[in-house]
C-alpha cells in the first residue's frame, strides 16, 4: 500500500456506511483527491476535527494499487478557520468556494499557487466583513490560474480599448468583447463600464487590498452573479450551491 503524506483543505465529507466519512481534499502535493476516512463518525474519532469544511490539515493517505480511493490514516490540524464558521453566512460563502473547486477541478492535478491563493482568500476573510469583493477577486484570479484569463482591458477579438463602453464577456472567447464583434444574444454576459472597471480593479489589486474598494451591495452581486455565470459557462457545469447562498446571503 502506498503511503503519500500531505498538507490540504477539506473541500466536502459525507456519511459513509456506520461510521466513516468519504472526503474530497484538495492538497499541496496531488491537486484534489477522494479519501475514506474510516471510523470518523465515531464520538472518540481522533480523525473528525480535521474533516471539518476548508480545515488545513496534514494528512496521512495510503492507497492500494488499482483502488478508486485513498485511505486517510491521520491528520493534524494546522489551521482550522473557526472565524469563518461562526454563522450561516461565512458557512455559506465556504460552501459556495468548495463548490467552485469541486465542480471546476480534475482530480490528482496538484497547483501551488491555487493552493496559495486558497491560503490567502482564506486569511483575508478572517479580517474582513467584504467577502463577497473577495470572492470575487478570487473567481478572477482562479480563471486565469484554471487557463481561462479574462481579457478586460482591449476587445479579445479587434483589441480596440474598452475604456467606458459597455461589453459583453463570452466564455471559450478569451473574455470581454466590444459589441461590434459579439453582437448581443443568449449567450452574451452584459458588463456595464462601471462593471469593467470594477472588475479590473478587483483583478489587480492585491488580495489583501481588495476590501478598501467602496462597491454598494446591488452592483456588488451583480459583479459576482456576472462571474459566477461566467465560470459556470466555461466548465459547463452548473453550481449547486449558488441558489442556497443567494437565499442566505440577501443583498
Amino acid at each position: 500500500m502506498a503511503y503519500l503524506p500531505v498538507r490540504g483543505f477539506i473541500l466536502s465529507t459525507l456519511a459513509y456506511g456506520e461510521a466513516d466519512r468519504i472526503c474530497q481534499v484538495y492538497t499541496l502535493q496531488a491537486g484534489k483527491v477522494r479519501a475514506i476516512a474510516k471510523g470518523a463518525r465515531k464520538p472518540k474519532s481522533k480523525l473528525s476535527s480535521s474533516l471539518e469544511l476548508f480545515t488545513e490539515s496534514s494528512f496521512g493517505l495510503n492507497k492500494r494499487p488499482g483502488g478508486d480511493l485513498y485511505v486517510l490514516s491521520q491528520a493534524k490540524v494546522l489551521h482550522d478557520h473557526h472565524a469563518l464558521k461562526e454563522d450561516l453566512g461565512s458557512i455559506s460563502i465556504l460552501q459556495l468556494l468548495s463548490d467552485i473547486l469541486i465542480q471546476s477541478l480534475h482530480d490528482h492535478e496538484p497547483n501551488r499557487e491555487l493552493y496559495a491563493l486558497i491560503k490567502e482568500t482564506l486569511e483575508v476573510w478572517k479580517g474582513s466583513e467584504a467577502r463577497e469583493q473577495v470572492l470575487c477577486a478570487f473567481c478572477l484570479r482562479f480563471l486565469e490560474l484554471s487557463g481561462y484569463p479574462l481579457e478586460l482591458t482591449a476587445c479579445a477579438e479587434c483589441q480596440k480599448p474598452l475604456d467606458r463602453v459597455s461589453v459583453l464577456l463570452i466564455p471559450h472567447r478569451g473574455g470581454a468583447l466590444c459589441g461590434d464583434c459579439c453582437p448581443s444574444g443568449p449567450s452574451a454576459l452584459k458588463a456595464t463600464p462601471l462593471t469593467l472597471e470594477l472588475l479590473k480593479k478587483l483583478r489587480n489589486l492585491p488580495m489583501d487590498r481588495v476590501k478598501i474598494l467602496k462597491i454598494k451591495p446591488a452592483p456588488l452581486r451583480s459583479i459576482l452573479l456576472t462571474l459566477l455565470e461566467y465560470l459556470e459557462r466555461t466548465i459547463e457545469k452548473k453550481l449547486r450551491t449558488l441558489d442556497y447562498y443567494l437565499k442566505v446571503v440577501p443583498i
